[in-house]
């Protein structure tokens, strides 16, 4: 691994840490079902699915665990689609899953270039912006269109997190001192 994919794992790391520190002391009904830190594939994202997705139906029951596995799947996309890829040619993330007293949330982080964070951070600024009707329209009509994008997307990813959040898909960017930036998405998805 090269120095940049050390310390991007070095950053992830103390990211996850961040947040499993948080997750103390709020008793045994809420907290942390799962948590992973590392490079992402579409077999290790199969793992991840399973692990989340029984972690949910324990928790939330079969529908919960619908709704939690695809949320997982659009998020672990993103990176896959949107992350730096590493050297070994991986893109390296972390990734948790936690009950909270609202239903369950999901943060996964990954690093990603200015340039990626400027498409992002405009795409969802413009997604949270809008009401329910406008989004459901707004899916119906990429999904319609059909058009890929260079990195084989429809961008309906972000619109899909959208649909299947509770309020707006939270997310945050934190700069490191090289211009790199770490990116957090933060979807939560109650509990009915």
């Amino acid at each position: 691994m090269s120095n940049q994919g050390s310390d991007n794992l070095h950053i992830l790391q103390r990211e996850l840490q961040a947040v499993l520190h948080r997750d103390n002391g709020r008793g045994d009904q809420y907290g942390t079902l799962l948590s992973y830190i590392g490079p992402v594939d579409s077999a290790g994202m199969e793992g991840l699915l399973a692990l989340a997705e029984k972690s949910a139906a324990a928790s939330g029951g079969r529908t919960m665990m619908k709704r939690i596995g695809n949320v997982l799947i659009e998020c672990l996309q993103n990176v896959m689609r949107h992350g730096l890829i590493e050297d070994d040619g991986f893109t390296q993330l972390y990734l948790t899953l936690e009950s909270t007293p609202l239903g369950f949330q999901v943060q996964c982080g990954n690093m990603v270039d200015t340039e990626m964070r400027n498409h992002l951070s405009s795409r969802l600024a413009e997604i949270n912006g809008m009401e329910e009707d406008t989004l459901r329209k707004t899916y119906i009509e990429t999904l319609c269109n059909g058009e890929l994008s260079e990195k084989g997307g429809a961008g309906l990813g972000l619109l899909s997190l959208a649909k299947k959040a509770s309020g707006p898909v939270d997310y945050r960017f934190d700069s490191q001192d090289d211009g790199r930036q770490l990116f957090t998405l933060i979807v939560t998805v109650r509990q009915d």
